[in-house]
């Protein structure tokens, strides 16, 4: 049976299952004020309806990727200390998103604001919440298993009230659910709305102090869990990532191993920190384990610092016609990889080992050992792509400087064209110097410019540069990088004349570049 038919199966046979567990539609209760929940209105807020009226804010997280339905993006997260290393050290992941964006990105949604207390009422409590202030502090104390089934109840309650307002992957609705640390971490860090060195700085940029974002320390907090979206958000729109509550996430916790994440699955992870943390120590890859059980009582832990918001999220493979194009994008991946040397492939080598062996054991063996080369050339291909985008950016940043040296030499020159230096010959010197310095400057950079393209061009990931260009777009676009974004046309073309054997001439380089309009240049 092939992927594609056990999709359609699996969704015939769930069909039927689903409409017998869905809630039957109930009569919906006056709305609540949109203070009670969303404090911060802003554009591109996703509002969705909870029972009782209520209702729940999310936030786009675009995540840049680019290619086929099986792209991803590699994504740094952790810190470079290591007086807690084994906890938070700095480490290598991958991160995608379900929801269709614009061409090259896809999204997910993050929780604007952690659950309240009157949003988990509606959920779980009986009779209907009374929206308040009280109601709009951050809920807390509730478990793990608490926070799952919470977000179980209410994606079950949406597909049965309010289907046409979720966000779909092809034929597959939204749901809601914790986030992966990943998805958190990176929502934290300010994404695609940040320079890459923001983004692996201890916070999201703070220019007048983390304590105008996170509800925390005695001095803003007071010692005690507060209502949502007081304080200012981070780039992405997002309200107390850091501070107020500690927030669970999906996965259990594992430690550190140098640079990648243990083989050991522990407890809860919450993350961000919360009312008691001084506003110093946080930073957006702290990370503790927490017991799930509670030795004292033996219940499911609960803590007074301990909260959680959702993310919208869908299943991996949304209809028929992604299956095919998910098996599409893996052959063709698979093709890439077999498409080494043989002389130099060591796993064609096992391959005929395997066909030769007849021992059971021997042949597993040779499987790992095969599996782990596929795993480390992946790995290897993978960091190629990642280097290809910093190559990407960094030759628009040279080009741009070409292009800004050019505007400022042209400004000496004409001041020292419209200026009389009859009482001060010697400024005229100074200025036709300056010139002459800019303009070898201009050159140097115009060279590093072209080696850049060069490597670009004839890496290792050459395949990628066209892929990678869209996604090096929607990243600068996402952070108003409107300058450098026009430069990435004339990239491209340089790249793919030095792919077909018709490199551009130095001043053909430096007249495209000169083109670029002024509006993005600028």
């Amino acid at each position: 049976m092939t992927v594609a038919l056990r999709w359609l199966t699996m969704s015939l046979l769930l069909t039927p299952l689903a409409a017998q567990t869905l809630a039957p539609a109930q009569p919906v209760p006056r709305a609540w004020e949109e203070r009670w929940y969303n404090p911060k209105p802003a554009e591109e807020d996703l509002v969705l309806p909870l029972p009782c009226g209520g209702a729940m804010v999310f936030r786009p997280v675009d995540v840049p990727t680019g290619g086929t339905v099986l792209a991803d993006r590699p994504v740094t997260m952790g810190e470079p200390q290591t007086d807690l290393g084994y906890v938070d050290y700095v480490h290598n992941d991958f991160l995608a998103a379900p929801f269709p964006a614009r061409d090259g990105t896809r999204r997910y949604w993050m929780g604007k604001y952690h659950v309240t207390r009157d949003q988990y009422s509606a959920i779980n409590g009986s009779p209907c919440p009374v929206p308040s202030p009280a109601g709009r502090v951050a809920q807390n104390a509730v478990s793990w298993l608490d926070a799952v089934n919470f977000a179980a109840k209410w994606s079950a309650w949406l597909l049965a009230n309010a289907r046409d307002k979720l966000p779909r992957r092809e034929d597959a609705f939204a749901y809601a659910r914790l986030p992966t640390e990943d998805e958190w971490e990176f929502a934290a860090r300010g994404g695609t709305k940040v320079s890459e060195q923001d983004f692996l700085g201890r916070t999201w940029p703070a220019p007048d102090g983390i304590e105008r974002y996170a509800m925390a320390g005695s001095r803003t907090a007071g010692g005690r869990v507060q209502q949502i979206g007081q304080l200012l958000p981070n780039p992405l729109g997002l309200y107390d990532m850091l501070g107020n509550l500690d927030q669970m996430t999906l996965e259990p916790f594992r430690l550190n191993r140098v640079g990648r994440l243990h083989g050991e699955a522990g407890g809860i992870v919450a993350r961000g920190g919360n009312y008691t943390t001084p506003p110093a120590s946080l930073h957006t890859a702290m990370r503790i384990e927490i017991q799930p059980y509670d030795p004292q009582t033996n219940a499911p832990t609960k803590l007074s610092t301990l909260g959680f918001r959702l993310v919208l999220s869908a299943p991996s493979v949304g209809s028929l016609r992604e299956t095919e194009q998910v098996q599409a994008a893996f052959s063709t991946e698979l093709g890439r990889r077999q498409q080494i040397a043989e002389s130099d492939d060591p796993r064609l080598l096992l391959d005929q080992l395997h066909q030769t062996i007849s021992d059971e054991s021997v042949r597993r063996g040779l499987d790992r050992l095969s599996a782990k080369l596929a795993s480390d050339e992946r790995a290897r291909t993978d960091q190629a792509v990642w280097a290809l985008g910093a190559q990407i950016e960094a030759s628009t940043v040279m080009a741009h400087f070409v292009w800004w040296l050019d505007q400022y030499t042209k400004v000496q020159a004409k001041i020292a064209e419209l200026q009389t230096f009859a009482d001060h010959p010697d400024e005229q010197g100074k200025i036709q110097k300056e010139i002459a310095r800019q303009r070898a400057e201009q050159a140097a950079a115009l060279d590093g410019y072209f080696r850049l393209v060069r490597q670009i061009a004839t890496g290792p990931a050459a395949g990628e540069v066209e892929r990678q260009v869209v996604v090096v777009r929607q990243e600068m676009q996402n952070r108003g990088e409107r300058q450098l974004s026009g430069f990435l046309p004339v990239m491209a073309r340089h790249a793919a004349a030095i792919v077909a054997g018709q490199s551009p001439t130095r001043d053909k380089a430096l007249a495209d570049i000169l083109a670029v309009p002024a509006a993005t240049g600028q």
